[in-house]
């Protein structure tokens, strides 16, 4: 009995007003003092609850997402505000995300910092001479090979009949790519800011080697999904040479992207 009325104490305070009278006072005075005693018990922990959604690098569907790799220093080619805001790569990064950053704080960064600049100052010369970009590009690949990072996507393929018109290509893209955008907008793909949560542009369109070398970004990355871009064709103004260089040149710009830092996920991730 005093057991059963203990409980429905600790249940309801209501019953010791309710069966008051038919308890002496040091009994009802127990009650309420064992009540205290479990009032407490009456909430089960429950947690922090499932983070919102930003925690684990989601964006919104159909836009761009962005991490920062580890350690690794900020490409000349991507704008400031993309690279402080975007959130470290993780484990439970997306697959489908871009991996900002080259090189690693820990690991020789003076030496990093100077083939970023010897690609950069190969790119500003390569808008007038291609041969400037080969080089550069065949020294990306002979390193690539060497690193960890990049290796996987040093193209295997045996040596082509021909060189690579990289300079062309990406002049006639360049233009055609500023004539087909409203207003004529540098930005070759808009990425999602998690800070902000909107849609900025992911490259620096101050450096023109940004610039010159996104302009391939619709075609280039493989899919339609990654940007809102046009065909290959229609960045080529329909011209016959342009269009054959590019699949000569995909490899090597997809390459040099993540070389400098702005690296597309694998290809058969972004073909799902």
């Amino acid at each position: 009995m005093t057991t059963a009325l203990s409980k429905t104490v600790c249940v309801d305070r209501r019953a010791v007003w309710i069966f008051g009278g038919l308890m002496t006072a040091s009994f009802v005075a127990a009650a309420l003092l064992g009540a205290t005693g479990c009032g407490s018990t009456q909430f089960h922990e429950e947690g922090p609850g499932q983070p919102e959604g930003r925690t684990y690098g989601a964006v919104p569907a159909g836009m761009v997402g962005v991490c920062k790799r580890p350690f690794s220093m900020q490409p000349e080619i991507v704008s400031d505000v993309m690279w402080e805001h975007a959130e470290e790569c993780h484990s439970n990064t997306p697959d489908d995300f871009l991996k900002l950053g080259y090189g690693n704080l820990n690991n020789e960064p003076d030496k990093a910092r100077a083939k970023h600049k010897r690609i950069m100052n190969a790119l500003k010369e390569g808008q007038e001479d291609n041969i400037a970009v080969l080089n550069v590009l065949r020294a990306v690949r002979d390193e690539g090979l060497e690193d960890p990072w990049l290796k996987d996507r040093v193209s295997r393929e045996s040596a082509r009949p021909e060189a690579c018109d990289f300079s062309y290509l990406l002049n006639v893209m360049h233009d055609r790519a500023l004539q087909l955008r409203p207003g004529s907008d540098p930005c070759a793909v808009y990425a999602y800011d998690q800070t902000d949560r909107q849609e900025i542009c992911l490259f620096d369109t101050e450096v023109e080697q940004a610039v010159w070398l996104s302009a391939s970004w619709a075609c280039m990355t493989r899919t339609g999904v990654m940007g809102k871009g046009e065909s290959c064709h229609k960045l080529c103004s329909f011209d016959d040479y342009c269009s054959k260089q590019v699949s000569c040149a995909q490899a090597d710009i997809d390459l040099a992207l993540c070389a400098l830092g702005v690296c597309l996920p694998e290809p058969d991730v972004m073909s799902e």
